[in-house]
């Protein structure tokens, strides 16, 4: 299905068709560079738009030797890393008040804990755990959209989540000796 809309707007450019595709795959995209601009929603949202305009610009450079949401994560990184040259990431943003519920606050206490142990990652690494525990990219698909050897994904998977542990194990034991 995917393989037949990509080819409807290559050979065509058929709009309907790429909006297809947008709807289908928009959600992992902005859940990446929302985590990668460590919840800021409106620059995620702004590189977002960026991505599919570019995706929908360069589609016939898609060759389908991958995950179309592949070559989109591609895409939204280049626009991420393109960004944070141009300006500096805005980190401070506010958590929304939403409705008291029990689930509700498991769940934002776990996405307040992930966010402030990505904070500790640089935007590479971010980007690698990301796209492999949070989109389930193996590794060969991850040295192709970040453009890096895959060497290089191993090393900075493995890195990343001692950095993560060591940090972890450090808060706990600060939580334990306030105690």
């Amino acid at each position: 299905m995917e393989a037949k809309l990509v080819e409807r707007v290559q050979r065509d450019n058929d709009h309907h068709a790429f909006e297809q595709l947008m709807r289908q795959n928009q959600s992992p995209i902005r859940q990446f560079l929302r985590r990668l601009t460590l919840q800021n929603q409106a620059i995620a949202d702004e590189l977002a738009q960026e991505t599919f305009l570019k995706a929908f610009v360069h589609i016939k450079t898609y060759r389908g030797e991958g995950k179309f949401l592949s070559w989109l994560f591609k895409i939204a990184y280049q626009q991420f890393i393109s960004s944070r040259r141009k300006k500096t990431e805005q980190t401070n943003v506010e958590l929304e008040d939403k409705a008291d519920d029990g689930q509700f606050e498991h769940r934002l206490v776990a996405e307040k804990t992930a966010k402030n142990l990505l904070k500790h990652l640089n935007s590479d690494e971010r980007a690698i755990l990301l796209l492999h525990f949070s989109h389930d990219l193996r590794h060969q698909e991850i040295a192709i959209v970040m453009q890096i050897p895959l060497g290089t994904v191993k090393t900075l998977i493995r890195r990343s989540r001692l950095k993560l542990k060591s940090f972890a194990e450090e808060n706990k034991s600060e939580k334990t000796d306030e105690k």
